[in-house]
């Protein structure tokens, strides 16, 4: 068997089409008294304030804070003009476009630039009356080349890598392999068993995955029965958010992010088996529509469909240490961060809890000289970084034994003497975001310890013999918030369903990342959700009260070493570190500080 890490990143590429072929794009609008949506996301989670748990409907969303439908007409009005169908989701916060890419382009009056920088935007150019309410437009892409002209190119180029092992998956089906490499591995170590005694298991919630990709049901049927469960997939549903559903052929191109949508599926609908599992599948046919946009209409989507309390992804569009997620692309990577913002924003104020994985490369989630996290990195999302649990074993014919869990990096077990990429738990201090109010002046935030374990190469980075230790403060949103067992060496089972043509071959896979940590986030959110009489809501003003108390519900690892995300490391006898966020959960204990805040309300 092969064992890889999947790992959190962009797969959806998109490549020159006929300029008639159908393409959707977003139209991000400005929020109405945006400063006063914010203050009322807090008060929702918030149990001194009257508006305690009083979570808004799409429908008050949009009286309150949306732009209004006779707004929204006079977009529709101008868009039909240029034969393009609009139509805003729930909220009236975001506009989906579609047309052929020819019409796009005139209604929108887009323009390449004429400049040969790696900072170039695409320019967009709408009515005055309809400007002033656009915060950016998302999903245009015209490059430029030297002479001004528009060349082809792919616009997002697939972030994967595939990391072998000798593991094999040698548990028998049932609880043996659930407690090895499945459900229970999870379960029983951050204390949700204690949650499924008491008989709660998710029943009445459901689960929203964003995914952009498809992925094969009997994926998901064959994971469950082997874990000893019901392999029933009736719970599972598949809503297509762009084109409507048809036959994505299973490839090896795409074969990354196929199997990350079925762990998705696969984690979610085990850690929590008596809830619903919504997979909203960003896909386009021809791959006309480009993954900004889908993955922003996906949230929008799912948001406006209010129906899922807990969301999580573990894909990403884009990284802030760039100042554009392409060159020729309609809006720059900051407007982009916004644009998702304003989702994740809307779907706090009406109690949904989002958990994004933190990424799988720590403080370099692109290869790049400088620190840097993918996008989205917003402070209205649980960042979920990762850990390696306890191990004893002979890896690579070298002994490795570390008695307790700590953050995540591979360097114990593949240190190379060639130029390489290694994987840690994603996390640092984010570039577009600005240190939200629940991290600052908690202990650990924005001060850091790091030890400078690699050095940059141009073909990868290279083992730093005589590594510094560094000490230091930092700006921004401190990433990530929580972490889980992310190691593939410690990591968990997936069932791969992959055949070219009308053959298909099943194997199963012994993996890692933070792919795993966030839909399982997710799903133990939907298990404490289906014990309380209101949705938890927003997490993170709430878990940073609690992990300052004597009760914490978490596990803070801040050892000073062999605990480190490749550059950041615990910070001992503070709360909060850049490798590993407030530490590991306990689930046990964070329900019943959900269950006490809420019985006293």
């Amino acid at each position: 068997m092969t064992a890889f890490a999947v790992v959190s990143g962009a797969s959806q590429t998109t490549q020159a089409k006929s300029k008639t072929s159908p393409t959707t794009v977003s139209v991000v609008l400005k929020p109405r008294d945006h400063s006063q949506m914010l203050t009322y996301i807090n008060q929702t989670v918030d149990p001194s304030s009257p508006y305690f748990h009083k979570y808004l409907t799409p429908a008050d969303v949009e009286s309150k804070y949306g732009q209004s439908d006779s707004q929204v007409d006079q977009f529709q009005k101008y868009f039909s003009g240029y034969k393009l169908k609009t139509s805003a989701y729930p909220g009236n916060l975001i506009l989906k476009v579609t047309g052929s890419k020819k019409n796009i382009i005139k209604a929108f009056k887009a323009t390449p630039s004429s400049k040969n920088k790696k900072d170039f935007i695409a320019k967009t150019k709408l009515p005055g009356k309809l400007s002033d309410k656009v915060a950016s437009v998302v999903g245009i892409y015209l490059p430029a080349t030297k002479s001004g002209k528009s060349a082809s190119k792919n616009t997002i180029k697939p972030h994967t890598n595939f990391e072998k092992s000798d593991q094999t998956v040698d548990a028998a089906a049932g609880k043996a392999f659930s407690k090895k490499y499945g459900v229970l591995k999870f379960a029983d170590h951050y204390g949700l068993n204690k949650l499924y005694d008491k008989k709660l298991d998710g029943t009445g919630q459901r689960i929203g995955i964003i995914d952009l990709a498809d992925f094969p049901m009997d994926s998901v049927s064959k994971y469950l029965e082997q874990n000893g469960m019901n392999g029933d997939t009736s719970r599972v549903h598949k809503i297509y958010t762009n084109d409507g559903a048809y036959n994505q052929k299973l490839s090896v191109d795409i074969l990354v992010s196929q199997t990350e949508s079925s762990l998705d599926a696969q984690q979610a609908a085990s850690v929590a088996p008596g809830a619903q599992v919504d997979n909203y599948i960003a896909i386009s046919k021809g791959d006309t529509t480009i993954a900004d946009a889908l993955f922003l209409n996906a949230f929008a989507h799912a948001v406006g469909d209010n129906q899922d309390k807990q969301l999580s992804t573990s894909f990403n569009v884009g990284y802030e240490v760039r100042k554009l997620i392409q060159p020729g692309m309609s809006e720059t990577a900051k407007q982009y961060s916004d644009a998702m913002n304003l989702v994740f924003e809307q779907a706090a104020i009406q109690g949904i809890s989002i958990f994004n994985a933190s990424g799988d490369y720590g403080p370099h989630e692109v290869f790049n000289k400088k620190p840097n996290l993918s996008i989205p990195t917003s402070a209205y999302v649980v960042q979920v970084g990762g850990t390696s649990l306890p191990l004893a074993s002979i890896i690579k014919g070298q002994k490795v034994d570390f008695p307790k869990e700590r953050a995540w990096n591979d360097l114990y077990w593949r240190a190379s003497t060639k130029p390489t990429l290694y994987q840690g738990s994603g996390g640092g201090f984010a570039k577009f975001n600005a240190t939200p109010d629940y991290q600052l002046g908690f202990s650990g935030v924005n001060t850091f310890r790091a030890i400078e374990w690699l050095k940059y190469n141009p073909k990868g980075y290279l083992v730093n013999l005589h590594p510094k230790t560094i000490t230091g403060t930092g700006t921004g949103r401190n990433v990530p918030d929580v972490s889980a067992n992310s190691d593939s060496k410690t990591g968990y089972a997936t069932y791969m369903n992959y055949g070219p043509g009308n053959k298909s071959t099943g194997n199963w896979v012994v993996s890692g990342g933070t792919s795993y940590a966030a839909p399982q986030m997710a799903a133990a959110n939907a298990v404490i959700n289906s014990g309380l009489s209101e949705s938890v809501g927003f997490w993170n003003p709430q878990i940073y009260k609690w992990a300052a108390e004597p009760d914490t519900p978490f596990t803070v690892l801040d050892d000073a070493d062999n605990n480190s995300n490749l550059y950041y490391t615990g910070q001992p006898g503070k709360l909060y570190n850049q490798a590993t966020g407030l530490g590991t959960v306990n689930f046990e204990k964070l329900y019943n500080k959900f269950e006490t805040q809420n019985s006293s309300n």
